[in-house]
């Protein structure tokens, strides 16, 4: 498979962490055309480019927040992952959350998704990290099923069998 302006499409890839107050503007443009191109699947128009490029800024001085972007041999930017840590009393220690990963479609099933999995598992090991978590769309069959290769699953043994489940509601600010 092409690539527009990339040539024939690698077969590694590298994941660039962005940690990030030392990222270069090229790495953060990159970064927030990805998240464009994530909210574009979605069929969402909202949030725009501008508040991606603000969020990126302020969660760039955020320690608890690392983006890593894959890139072709080329340099193209092909896909990311946003990954959150923190401290939890039920662990104890430290987890993290992978809040966002995205591969852009003509990317995908050539071992991208499963080059950023596998670098946010090496980084979230050296930080000491006890869990790793993510949600994903049930009907997401494709991600689904690289999860579950690497281990992840819904089912906890100590809730013997039953699903973790993600719940949310929207609020308005004060």
């Amino acid at each position: 498979m092409r690539l527009p302006g990339s040539g024939t499409l690698p077969h590694t890839w590298r994941a660039k962490s962005l940690p990030d107050r030392t990222c270069g503007r090229s790495d953060r443009n990159d970064l927030v055309q990805l998240m464009v191109a994530f909210r574009d699947h979605l069929g969402q128009s909202q949030p725009s480019a501008a508040t991606f490029r603000q969020a990126v800024d302020l969660l760039g001085e955020d320690p608890a927040t690392e983006f890593l972007v894959a890139r072709a041999a080329s340099g193209r930017a092909l896909g990311y992952s946003q990954v959150r840590y923190r401290y939890s009393a039920w662990i104890p220690g430290v987890g993290a959350e992978i809040e966002d990963l995205f591969v852009l479609p003509e990317a995908r099933r050539q071992g991208v998704g499963l080059t950023l999995l596998e670098t946010v598992l090496g980084r979230a090991r050296q930080r000491s990290c006890f869990v790793l978590g993510l949600t994903t769309n049930e009907r997401n069959q494709e991600a689904l099923s690289l999860y579950r290769r690497l281990g992840f699953a819904a089912e906890r043994a100590r809730w013997k069998g039953s699903r973790q489940l993600w719940l949310e509601k929207r609020i308005e600010p004060a």
